[in-house]
């Protein structure tokens, strides 16, 4: 699935990129249209304005005079399409000799201005005109009023006074005028915009109540206070255009998009959702064509693999329909599991071939060793002499002792190891028959063992410490027919060192006569004789810490740590087998 996203989202990336690039291009003409329609509105605005400064500037250079003034401004006005609102000679002081005043066809309401004052011929107070440009802000919208000086002999004879509108007056255009296309094809408004923020229309004679939105009226605020000349933006699906007009006016041209325009985002949303779509039907398509031939193949494949783990036999009932390479990868776990069957067949006959090898050898060992303690037992009752008779029964003692050890080595559990509490209640029976005695005799046998797991290396050490302390005690700790006891105890101590984990305690003696634990290493009497050279010989095989104590008896006390148990062959062998099924199956 990773590997076919991998392949197929770059496609899918590019289409998406393309969609967006679409939108983006519908979106944008709207802003294009808006700045196309100021650039023409600006152009006609500046053409218009300049055929008006030339048309006033050829009447001030002309002969104009009160005579002529009035037939040369009707011409001008016609020229103009009755553009202006008022046309006036002056003389030098600023006194009207000749007014020309808007046409009858004309809205009154277009012209009307209070900064515009009404001249009169008999005005008692006239100022001097000065020469240049006003804005003045009408009803209707901002009026230009032009001031011309006439020249004459170098000095200044009048003046030439103009008012007309900014705009242009719809009704008063020609057939086939461009200004008539402005705002009607493409569903924009042109407004003449005041500093304060107050909208006039382009065209006077058709007004319009607008009102910009707050955030295109804070646009064009801060584009005013900035000099700004030129701004477009967008606002609540309008494109704005703001573009310096003349002086303080400026000329806003406002574009609403067109239904091809509005609809882009949906298509570019519709656009996406089918890439998406189509992507998702491709990968369920995928998904389900690997689920039906890929991976359903496999899970019937590690299926059965788990159950021929488990015993069964290798059938994975793979259809014939999946391709060639999972029919040529069932053919090899075939191969390998009838293979690996075999092979665990033999290892597991080998290791029980070796099993009962090794029981074997512990049992003739065993039969070796009582038919040597036989013998030893045999050759004493020939010998006259007490102490050499005595003598071989202890080392009759030690033998039958190794061979009932031998018995117990080799454990069912798996683990080569000794069962310590059953064999030392074999052993002290064996010792007690031995010596004449049993359960019921005068000296009783206590015996307290907690399950410990002991190794072979270190089951023969203890196996004659134990036979040397018994011995020892039932020929000497108990004289002239005394009762009393033989204790054993076995048990797990907590060590306070951590590295003593698993710290074992093996206590055993008599409340018998005691010996002086002073002199247990002297070897001075018999009884500290070889006897103790082997005990404390076998505590040091088995690293064990050994305290001796004749308090109210003789006390042996060994601290030591038991060594791990190993495995038996088959035990080996299974685990093997086991530890082969789960790295490789």
């Amino acid at each position: 699935m990773t590997l076919i996203v991998a392949t197929t989202l770059p496609l899918a990336i590019i289409a998406s990129l393309l969609a967006w690039h679409s939108y983006q291009q519908n979106v944008g003409n709207s802003a294009m249209r808006t700045e196309r329609d100021t650039q023409l509105a600006i152009s006609e605005i500046t053409t218009d304005l300049d055929q008006t400064h030339t048309l006033l500037d050829m009447l001030a250079d002309g002969d104009i005079s009160s005579g002529n003034a009035l037939r040369e401004f009707a011409l001008v006005q016609t020229v103009s399409q009755h553009h202006y609102c008022m046309l006036m000679l002056t003389d030098v002081s600023g006194r009207p000799s000749v007014v020309l005043p808007p046409p009858s066809t004309q809205d009154a309401a277009i012209c009307s201005s209070p900064e515009l004052a009404a001249p009169t011929m008999s005005s008692p107070t006239i100022r001097t005109p000065v020469v240049g440009v006003d804005v003045l802000k009408g009803d209707r919208g901002p009026l230009l009023k032009f001031v011309v000086p006439i020249l004459s002999n170098n000095s200044v004879s009048g003046y030439i006074i103009a008012v007309r509108t900014l705009g242009w007056q719809r009704s008063h255009l020609p057939k086939g005028d461009s200004r008539l296309l402005l705002g009607t094809d493409n569903n924009s408004r042109h407004f003449l915009a005041m500093p304060d923020g107050t909208l006039y229309s382009l065209f006077p004679d058709r007004p319009v109540t607008a009102e910009l939105p707050r955030r295109a009226f804070a646009r064009l605020k801060r584009d005013i206070a900035s000099l700004s000349l030129h701004d477009v933006f967008t606002s609540q699906g309008i494109t704005y255009a703001f573009q310096n007009a003349y002086g303080p006016v400026s000329l806003i041209v406002a574009t609403e998009r067109t239904a091809e325009e509005s609809h882009a985002l949906n298509i570019f949303l519709i656009r996406v959702s089918l890439i998406v779509g189509l992507l998702v039907l491709e990968l369920m398509a995928v998904a389900l064509g690997a689920r039906l031939f890929l991976v359903d193949p496999l899970e019937k494949l590690a299926l059965a693999v788990a159950d021929w783990r488990k015993g069964a036999a290798f059938a994975p009932r793979i259809s014939h329909s999946i391709p060639l390479e999972i029919r040529h990868l069932e053919k090899a776990f075939l191969r390998a599991t009838r293979r690996l069957s075999k092979h665990e067949q033999d290892l597991e006959q080998s290791a029980r071939n070796q099993d009962m090898l090794i029981r074997e050898i512990h049992h003739r060992v065993k039969n070796n060793l009582q038919v040597v303690a036989s013998l030893l037992n045999l050759q004493a009752s020939r010998i006259r002499s007490h102490e050499a008779r005595e003598e071989f029964r202890l080392v009759r003692d030690r033998v039958r002792a190794l061979a009932t050890l031998h018995r117990y080595l080799y454990s069912e559990s798996g683990l080569s190891a000794l069962d310590v509490q059953s064999f030392l209640e074999e052993l002290c029976s064996i010792l007690l028959s031995a010596n004449g005695m049993n359960a019921q005799t005068r000296i009783r046998l206590q015996l307290d063992i907690e399950h410990v797991l002991i190794s072979p290396d270190q089951a023969v050490p203890i196996a004659l410490i134990v036979t040397e302390v018994v011995s020892n005690a039932l020929r000497y700790a108990f004289p002239e027919n005394r009762t009393g006891h033989i204790v054993i105890n076995l048990h797990k101590v907590v060590p306070t060192d951590p590295e003593k984990e698993g710290l074992v305690e093996l206590k055993l003696g008599d409340d018998g006569i005691g010996i002086n634990a002073g002199q247990a290493t002297e070897s001075r009497t018999r009884r500290e004789g070889i006897g103790m050279q082997l005990i404390r010989g076998f505590a040091r095989q088995i690293n064990a810490d050994m305290t001796v104590s004749n308090e109210n008896g003789t006390w042996y006390t060994l601290r030591f740590i038991p060594e791990r148990p190993s495995l038996t062959a088959l035990a080996m062998a299974r685990k093997a087998i086991s530890h082969g099924e789960d790295s490789g199956l």
